[in-house]
């Protein structure tokens, strides 16, 4: 059984919710980089190494996936050990 935090069943639909607000969260963070490289002509690479449709599009599209896959498999893993250590002590008590 998957368990949440809170000591309840793991509900999907939360748990793809908060996935997606931390993933929105890194896109417009990366996003946002970007675009203040781009218009203030200032940053690491300088405005003429960006190029709008993957720095300001794409990166921050794929940072966003990453983040919000990378966070609903950590809520699931973690779900799925709490039910075992619930089972367990359901077991020996």
């Amino acid at each position: 059984m998957l368990i949440g935090h809170e000591g309840e069943r793991l509900r999907p639909g939360r748990a793809l919710f908060w996935s997606l607000t931390w993933g929105v969260g890194v896109a417009v963070g990366v996003a946002a980089g970007g675009w203040l490289t781009l218009v203030g002509g200032a940053g690491a690479p300088g405005s003429e190494a960006l190029q709008p449709l993957s720095d300001l599009v794409a990166l921050p599209a794929l940072g966003g996936g990453i983040v919000m896959l990378l966070h609903l498999v950590g809520q699931f893993t973690a779900a799925a050990l709490r039910g075992r250590a619930v089972a367990r002590a359901e077991d020996q008590g």
